[in-house]
C-alpha cells in the first residue's frame, strides 16, 4: 500500500499535448552541438514543407484584422468574433507564430466590453474559454478576468454537470456541449493558475454530464459532428486521457467520419475547414501527432482549402461572422505545428509505466531548416541527448518513486528553437488522482472529488470515502508539539464502485448519530481496494466543512509558484508547510504551471519547503493570518 499526498492529474488540455510546454526546461543543460553534429541527409530528412506554418500565420492575420474592423463596426463584444480570434492568437503565439501585440491588445479590450449581444451564458462561456488560453499561453496579467468567468460558470451549472446554452445558432454556437466544454477549459486554467480545489468539482460534474451524453451516440453515424468534438475537447479539459473509455470511444467516431479528400464535414460526406481545423485540433490535444495519417491528412485539406485572403470559405451560413468562425477552426488545426514535429513511440500519455520502456523520438523541422539536438528529461532532468533528429532510449522505471512523473520531449532546431511533447505517466499503485474538497454553497454540503485512472483490469474494487474531525496540536504526553491536522474521530463513511472517470462524494455536515456537527476543519481521507478487498492506495486531504467566506475569517491561505530556470512553472514538485515545531502541516504538489496553495492554515509563522528529486531543496518563511491576503512565497530554481 501507498500513501500519496495530493497526486494530481493535470492533463489537459493538454497534458499530453502537441502542444509545446515551456521552452526553458531545468535539469542538465544541452550540450552544444555544432552544424558538424548532423549530416545533408539527416538534415534532408528532417525538414517538413513550410506551407503549414505560413498557411497558418497568413489566417491569424486575416482574424485579426477582420475582428478588428468587426469590434470597430458593431462597438460590441460580438460572443464568437473576438472569443475565436483570442483563442487563435493565444495558441499560435504559444507555437511561436507570430502574433503582434496589438492585436492582443485589441481582442483584450473588445473582451473586456463584457457580453453584449447573444445569450448570456453562451457568451460567458465564449469569454471564460478565450481568457483561459490567453491566461495559459500568454501570460497572467489578465488572471481576474478569468476567475470572473470561471466563477459566473461556476454559478450556472447545473445539477446533471451540464452548462445549458442559451444561443444555440449553428455552426457558429454549438449548443450545451459546447458551453460545457468551454467550462471545463475555464475551470482547469483557473486550477493550474490558482491551485485552487474549488475548481476541481466542477470540472468532476462537467465529466460526469459528458459522459452521459456521449455514451447515447452510438456509432456515431447520424451524430452532428461538433457534438463529437465538443465532448471529447470537453472530456480532455477535465483531464481525460486519449486511453480512457470515453475519450477513445469518440476518437474512434472522429477518425470514422473523415472523408476521401483528408476532411471532416458539417454535413456528412462533404468537406469543409470549420469541421476539418476543429477536428484536427481535438485530435492533436488528444494527444495525435502532426505525422498520424489522420491528422496529416486533415492539415494537407486546410492548407489546399485557404482563399487569398487567408480566411476559409468552404461551408455557407447566414449567420453573421461565420467565416471569422470557420477561419478560426482552420487556423487552431494549424497552429498545433510547432517549429518541430515530434513522432514518439513507446509511450502513452496518462500510463501506468513499465519496468523497461523503450523509447522512441523522431523529429522534423517545420521551417524548413532542420532538426540540431533531442533530449529527454524526467521530472524536469535531462536524461539523454543526442545529435540530429532522433533519440532512442531505454526508461529504466524500477528506481522511481511511486506517484506521478512527467516526461519531455524535446527537439531543437537548427535555429535554436525548442519544441516540446510532455507526458504524465504514472508508477506504483496509482489510481486516484485529482483529489480536492470544497463547500458547495448552493447544496450547504461538503464535495470530495477525484478521477479514477484505473487500468480496466482493476476496475472491480471500491473507492472508500472517511471524513475526519482533526487534531488542533497541543502537546504530547511528553510535552512535545503533537500532531496536528491528524484524524481524531470519523464522522461519515461512503463507498463507490471503482469505475474508472470522475468520481464525487457528497457530505451533508452530519455526524454517524445524524446530527449536525459544526463548521469547521475536516480532514477526508480516501482510499482505493481491489476486488479482493486490499487497499493498493490511499491519500487525504484537508478541508473548510462552511462557506469560503467564513473559511477566509477563522483561517489564513498560503500560496505561490514554484519556477525552474528561464522562468517557466514547475509541474508536479513537493511543496511543504512547516510550522516552527518542524511539523508538516499541509503538503501539495503544483499544478502544470507551477502554483500551489494552502487553505485553512492556522495563524503563525511558517516554513514553505520545496523538494524535487535531482534539485536542492528550497525554504521560504512565511506569517499567516485570517482575513487577510494569502501569505505569498514563490521561489525558483
Amino acid at each position: 500500500m501507498i500513501s500519496l499526498h495530493r497526486v494530481f492529474t493535470l492533463a489537459s488540455v493538454l497534458t499530453v499535448s502537441a502542444f509545446p510546454v515551456a521552452s526553458a526546461l531545468a535539469g542538465a543543460p544541452l550540450q552544444p552541438v555544432g552544424k558538424a553534429c548532423l549530416t545533408e541527409s539527416a538534415r534532408a530528412s528532417a525538414k517538413n514543407d513550410p506551407q503549414v506554418r505560413a498557411t497558418a500565420n497568413k489566417g491569424l492575420a486575416f482574424l485579426a484584422q477582420s475582428s478588428r474592423v468587426w469590434t470597430t463596426q458593431h462597438r460590441c463584444f460580438g460572443c464568437h468574433v473576438q472569443a475565436v480570434t483570442m483563442e487563435a492568437l493565444s495558441v499560435g503565439k504559444k507555437h511561436q507564430y507570430t502574433v503582434a501585440a496589438s492585436d492582443l491588445s485589441e481582442m483584450v479590450r473588445a473582451l473586456k466590453m463584457g457580453v453584449t449581444a447573444g445569450g448570456h451564458t453562451t457568451g460567458i462561456a465564449f469569454e471564460g474559454s478565450a481568457w483561459a488560453r490567453y491566461d495559459q499561453w500568454v501570460g497572467n496579467n489578465e488572471t481576474d478576468q478569468l476567475l470572473r468567468y470561471a466563477n459566473e460558470l461556476l454559478a450556472v451549472q447545473a445539477q446533471d454537470g451540464a452548462i445549458n446554452d442559451d444561443d444555440r445558432r449553428l455552426p457558429v454556437t454549438g449548443g450545451t456541449l459546447e458551453t460545457t466544454f468551454q467550462a471545463a477549459q475555464t475551470w482547469r486554467q483557473a486550477y493550474a493558475r490558482t491551485a485552487d480545489e474549488k475548481w476541481l468539482s466542477p470540472m468532476r460534474r462537467a465529466e460526469s454530464y459528458l459522459v452521459k451524453r456521449s455514451a447515447s451516440f452510438g456509432n456515431g453515424q447520424n451524430v452532428y459532428v461538433q457534438d463529437i468534438n465538443f465532448s471529447l475537447l470537453g472530456l480532455l479539459a477535465s483531464g481525460v486521457t486519449r486511453t480512457e473509455a470515453s475519450a477513445h470511444n469518440l476518437i474512434k467516431l472522429l477518425l470514422a467520419r473523415q472523408n476521401q479528400d483528408g476532411g471532416w464535414g458539417l454535413d456528412t460526406g462533404k468537406s469543409d475547414a470549420f469541421a476539418t481545423g476543429q477536428t484536427v485540433y481535438a485530435l492533436k490535444l488528444a494527444g495525435y501527432s502532426d505525422s498520424d495519417l489522420s491528422v496529416a491528412r486533415g492539415i494537407r485539406y486546410l492548407v489546399s482549402t485557404q482563399g487569398e485572403s487567408g480566411a476559409w470559405r468552404t461551408y455557407k451560413s447566414n449567420q453573421g461572422g461565420a467565416e471569422k468562425a470557420e477561419t478560426m477552426w482552420a487556423v487552431l488545426g494549424l497552429v498545433t505545428v510547432d517549429v518541430a514535429s515530434l513522432t514518439v513511440s513507446g509511450l502513452t500519455d496518462g500510463q501506468h509505466v513499465e519496468p523497461k520502456m523503450n523509447l522512441g523520438v523522431s523529429a522534423a523541422d517545420n521551417q524548413g531548416a532542420g532538426i540540431k539536438q533531442m533530449e529527454i528529461l524526467l521530472d524536469d532532468r535531462s536524461l539523454h541527448t543526442e545529435c540530429g533528429a532522433k533519440l532512442s532510449y531505454t526508461l529504466d522505471t524500477t528506481t522511481l518513486h511511486a506517484g506521478k512523473h512527467i516526461i519531455d520531449l524535446v527537439a531543437v532546431t537548427e535555429k535554436g528553437q525548442r519544441s516540446v511533447r510532455r507526458f504524465t505517466v504514472y508508477a506504483g499503485d496509482v489510481f486516484m488522482t485529482e483529489l480536492g474538497a470544497q463547500f458547495d454553497e448552493k447544496a450547504s454540503a461538503s464535495v470530495v472529488s477525484l478521477r479514477n485512472i484505473a487500468p480496466l483490469s482493476e476496475q472491480t474494487g471500491s473507492v472508500e470515502l472517511e471524513v475526519y474531525s482533526v487534531k488542533d496540536g497541543g502537546k504530547d504526553a511528553a510535552g512535545k508539539p503533537g500532531s496536528k491536522n491528524e484524524p481524531k474521530d470519523r464522522v461519515f463513511v461512503s463507498s463507490k464502485k471503482g469505475q474508472a472517470g470522475g468520481l464525487a462524494f457528497s457530505w451533508n455536515g452530519s455526524g454517524t448519530d445524524g446530527k449536525p456537527l459544526p463548521v469547521g476543519r475536516y480532514l477526508a481521507k480516501v482510499a482505493f481496494r481491489d476486488a479482493s478487498g486490499k487497499v493498493r492506495q490511499s491519500d487525504s486531504t484537508v478541508f473548510f466543512h462552511g462557506s469560503e467566506a467564513a473559511q477566509r475569517t477563522q483561517f489564513a491561505e498560503v500560496e505561490g509558484q514554484i519556477a525552474l530556470k528561464g522562468g517557466s512553472g514547475s509541474a508536479n514538485t513537493l511543496v511543504e508547510l512547516v510550522d516552527k515545531a518542524g511539523r508538516v502541516v499541509q503538503a501539495t504538489r503544483t499544478t502544470e504551471q507551477g502554483n500551489y496553495r494552502f487553505k485553512t492554515v492556522d495563524q503563525g509563522d511558517y516554513r514553505v519547503r520545496v523538494r524535487k528529486q535531482g534539485f536542492s531543496d528550497l525554504e521560504q518563511p512565511i506569517q499567516a493570518a485570517p482575513a487577510a491576503a494569502p501569505a505569498k512565497a514563490s521561489m525558483s530554481w
